[in-house]
């Protein structure tokens, strides 16, 4: 007998997605959303699919559980109402059926049930063991990315390795991910931008740590494009851009920018943190502190990088070299 499911071959009804934890200032990406629970009707014919893993989906997508028990067993998570129930059902589910072709879906749905309980660690753990059964699997690849830059920020080496790692092995695989059956070509088309977003961040960030100012700007101009809102990125852009040789004076309007943004979602802290680091900047460069209000107002008063702004700051005349000993 021959057991079909929907997109992902589904059992849990989705609440899970309503409230989904960041873990970085990019966020999550959603480990599963608004697929349908499988139908509980068996196919009429096992005629048009014979036994063989290459046909465990049919035309239309869907995937095929041929084992009645291994059916129902999925099949039980949908009725559990609290996501830590039914994340530990669905890692249940995979130990006992870990050739089950809906393993790496539900190992997906454990992931998002997971991050409505807010257990980040048990979130990564199984994004990990996901990536174990799909080592492709562009979700558990942003989440663990998103959750390592976290770690890596707070001076994690061996997540700072691993966030390298995964962005790369990310944007590899977001550059051929296939809209999955089922999901809508708006929700995917978001979903590819956030998760594309994650990846272009982090790779970033590795640059930024390896002192590869260049790449890190790019990296982060990417990112930027995606989220003109991030004030991580931002901010690390504005490092990235004073700390190359030359200076790239954009920086200063970025770090003004960062500054602002943090003050006005009350983050006095991080704001004189900032502030500490991007004005003697910017007082070494020009000489003088003279400027530095009216580049704060024009990031106040514009979002985006003004045209040419750059061109407007002056650099301090470079001191002559001492005459030559005769």
């Amino acid at each position: 007998m021959i057991w079909f499911c929907g997109f992902g071959c589904r059992a849990a009804s989705g609440q899970e997605n309503s409230s989904q934890p960041n873990a970085s200032a990019q966020g999550n990406p959603p480990a599963q959303s608004g697929a349908p629970a499988p139908s509980s009707q068996p196919a009429e014919s096992n005629a048009a699919n014979p036994a063989g893993a290459s046909d465990q989906v049919d035309a239309s997508g869907k995937k095929i559980i041929r084992d009645e028990a291994e059916y129902k067993a999925y099949v039980a998570t949908a009725g559990i109402q609290d996501p830590k129930e039914r994340a530990e059902a669905l890692e249940s589910f995979v130990q006992q059926y870990p050739k089950s072709i809906v393993a790496a879906d539900a190992l997906e749905q454990a992931m998002s049930a997971w991050q409505t309980v807010g257990d980040t660690v048990k979130v990564l753990e199984v994004a990990k063991e996901l990536l174990q059964t799909d080592s492709g699997n562009v979700r558990a690849l942003a989440i663990i990315v998103a959750l390592d830059r976290l770690s890596a920020s707070q001076g994690d080496a061996a997540a700072l390795d691993e966030l390298c790692l995964y962005s790369t092995a990310g944007m590899r695989e977001i550059a051929t991910w296939q809209k999955p059956a089922g999901m809508a070509d708006a929700d995917f088309a978001a979903l590819s931008r956030h998760m594309t977003n994650i990846f272009n961040s982090a790779a970033g960030y590795c640059a930024l740590q390896q002192q590869n100012f260049l790449q890190a700007r790019d990296w982060y101009g990417r990112a930027l494009q995606i989220d003109p809102t991030d004030l991580q990125n931002i901010y690390q852009l504005a490092i990235a851009d004073l700390e190359m040789t030359p200076i790239d004076a954009n920086g200063f309007w970025y770090c003004a920018r960062a500054i602002e943004m943090a003050k006005s979602s009350s983050r006095a802290q991080a704001a004189a943190g900032m502030e500490s680091y991007c004005k003697p900047k910017y007082e070494t460069y020009h000489g003088s502190a003279e400027g530095w209000d009216a580049i704060v107002s024009l990031s106040i008063a514009q979002s985006a990088l003004p045209a040419d702004f750059a061109k407007g700051i002056t650099a301090a005349p470079t001191a002559p070299p001492p005459p030559a000993r005769k």
